[in-house]
């Protein structure tokens, strides 16, 4: 029973990893016989037959295929990942966006095109617009002339 129960957890977790609904007998042969956690290709047929894992199931079209999805402890845990990987994306966006907004940019007035001015341009006096190509003030550079003659 304790072999069952490694069985499920190793295809909950390739479920999981894979991010797939069900698993096919032949998929789960595959993984389990890699894992020497079966002899061989007979066995999981035999436990899934045997009702021993028992939320997999046959199709009943042609031709039949025995799925193996996941366990309710691999749901849970699928459940659980998700909000973690929901939280970090939020916090990541929230990262990406203040680090933009902390950028200086640039306006041309010609176009309307906007951007962040990269680094290697912000000690130079003057900026070409990448859209309309306008010759432009670079604020950093009076920001920091004025900054001087303070």
């Amino acid at each position: 029973m304790e072999n069952i129960e490694k069985i499920i957890q190793a295809i909950d977790i390739q479920l999981i990893q894979k991010n797939k609904p069900y698993m096919l007998l032949a998929e789960a042969n595959r993984l389990l016989t890699s894992t020497r956690l079966i002899a061989d290709n007979k066995a999981l047929k035999k436990i899934v037959e045997s009702g021993l894992i028992p939320h997999a199931y046959q199709t009943q079209k042609s031709p039949k295929q025995w799925r193996i999805p996941l366990s309710e402890k691999g749901k849970a845990e699928k459940e659980k990942l998700d909000k973690q990987n929901k939280q970090r994306a939020k916090e990541n966006q929230y990262t990406i966006q203040t680090q933009i907004l902390n950028q200086p940019t640039l306006c041309c007035p010609f176009c309307g095109y906007t951007g962040i001015i990269p680094e290697q341009f912000r000690s130079e006096p003057y900026l070409i617009c990448p859209c309309c190509h306008s010759r432009l003030d670079n604020p950093l550079w009076f920001e920091r002339d004025r900054a001087i003659n303070k």
